[in-house]
């Protein structure tokens, strides 16, 4: 154990103790950081725009308002529901809600200063400018209706901003609704009423634990368990792909510098690949830690200031905490950590350079995502055939295993698919084990790793003929 941890410090220290190592760290919170305050200053910042309608009535113009208003008061509704929802007192949000309604209004209609598209377009290219809420300014996009009143032709100079012409033409198809309904002699609002009249599907959660109570109505405690393992899931594929690149880089330069024969004569080739997976793990995990305390301490923060987020959260950490669900979890996501970095090292130990350990990139790349690509069906569709079968493969089960703990799959599968994952990653160790002594201590290469199994398999190669 010893040797073990003396490897384990080394690589650990030698890793955490360079600047990339760091920089990597302050990335992600940097960035997200970077990202949300871009997101809130670009949301907050995008200039009013004014438009123009040219019609014979207002009508058009009305319908386009019409929607916009429609869009505040929904926006109005969320806001209040959202806080009912987290038993924030109404009096408490208005300031909150009222951001919502009216804060994201961008566009607002001015008289048309000409009635014909070439007489508008000194306005339109911005050389001239009309008044308007936010001052004076010029049209950024004008509605001209055709003269047999087919379409309502959008003009503007900026075709990647399409918001405008998208609520216009919710706002045209919705007139046209109501024109049909009032010439069919029928209240304008009928189609909403026929939709509040519809039959309420609620989501119920089946009681199979106590006699004569049937169940309850689903809430977000219910789905959590589903949302944690998913979570969990993909922690562990974050982790594994982050292992790449130290493995790789790392066994490299140390076969390059002939550093594995001086390590070799102290300690035993198993110590050392158990060492180094070990300061791999504790790399990835302290930059997986540090991103998650400080997620944490933004959620906090954020809980302290928004009354009942509390409320919200719990379920979630229940689940975190449930046995049932986390050691499963825990030995599906070391034994999956154990047997993708065996590979990975032992793939490693056969490059000499940094171009032939990017030939290995692509192969890597696949055999990742298709546990991702399994993960998001299995998130999906936990009961489906497919995961079910998946779930035995074993590049697969430790994922899978993770994402189908809350639904309940029989225990038989569960403990068989962790024995055949303990199995298998003591098989791809040993494996792993022959193949990394001939890459890092003989000089094997890329090309002899068909060689290398089937002699680690006993397989004789055949004679060669004269």
């Amino acid at each position: 154990m010893r040797n073990i941890y003396l490897i384990f410090r080394r690589d650990f220290l030698g890793y955490v103790k360079a600047w990339g190592f760091w920089l990597s760290l302050a990335a992600v919170p940097l960035f997200l950081i970077l990202g949300v305050g871009f997101g809130m200053f670009a949301a907050t910042t995008s200039p009013v725009r004014y438009y123009a309608v040219v019609a014979p009535t207002p009508a058009i113009s009305q319908a386009i308002e019409a929607e916009f208003q429609r869009r505040v008061s929904d926006a109005a509704k969320e806001a209040a529901e959202l806080a009912k929802r987290m038993n924030i007192p109404l009096s408490e949000a208005e300031e909150q809600i009222s951001e919502a309604a009216g804060g994201g209004r961008k566009y607002f209609e001015v008289p048309p200063p000409a009635r014909t598209l070439e007489e508008l377009r000194p306005w339109l290219a911005g050389e001239r400018t009309v008044a308007g809420p936010a001052g004076e300014r010029g049209l950024f996009a004008a509605f001209i209706l055709s003269e047999d009143g087919s379409q309502l032709e959008y003009w503007s100079n900026d075709v990647n901003v399409d918001a405008l012409q998208r609520t216009a033409e919710i706002a045209m198809r919705d007139m046209s609704r109501r024109d049909a309904l009032t010439a069919a002699g029928l209240e304008t609002d009928f189609l909403k009423q026929a939709d509040n009249a519809a039959v309420k599907v609620p989501a119920f959660r089946l009681n199979n634990t106590h006699a004569g109570e049937s169940g309850a109505e689903v809430t977000i405690a219910d789905r959590a368990p589903a949302i944690v393992s998913g979570a969990l899931a993909y922690f562990l594929w974050l982790m594994v792909f982050s292992i790449i690149q130290y493995l790789l880089m790392g066994t490299i330069e140390e076969r390059s510098n002939k550093i594995f024969d001086t390590l070799l004569t102290s300690v035993k080739l198993p110590e050392l690949l158990a060492g180094k997976l070990l300061a791999v793990f504790a790399v990835t995990s302290t930059m997986m830690l540090s991103w998650t305390a400080f997620a944490g301490i933004g959620s906090a923060v954020f809980a302290a200031q928004v009354p009942g987020m509390t409320d919200t959260i719990s379920p979630f950490l229940a689940a975190l905490t449930d046995p049932g669900l986390i050691i499963p979890a825990l030995i599906s996501f070391v034994l999956g950590y154990v047997l993708y970095g065996a590979i990975f090292m032992a793939l490693g130990s056969l490059c000499d350079t940094i171009q032939e350990a990017q030939t290995l990139l692509s192969p890597m790349m696949i055999l990742l995502m298709l546990p991702m690509f399994a993960i998001f069906i299995a998130f999906q569709d936990p009961g489906s055939p497919v995961i079910d079968i998946a779930s035995w493969v074993p590049v697969f089960t430790p994922f899978l295993l993770i994402l189908r703990i809350p639904h309940d799959p029989p225990m038989w599968e569960i403990i068989a698919q962790m024995v055949m994952m303990a199995a298998v990653t003591a098989v791809i160790v040993w494996l792993s084990t022959k193949v990394y002594r001939a890459g890092a201590v003989h000089g094997a290469g890329i090309g002899e790793i068909g060689g290398m199994i089937k002699s680690a398999m006993g397989i004789k190669p055949k004679a060669v003929k004269e």
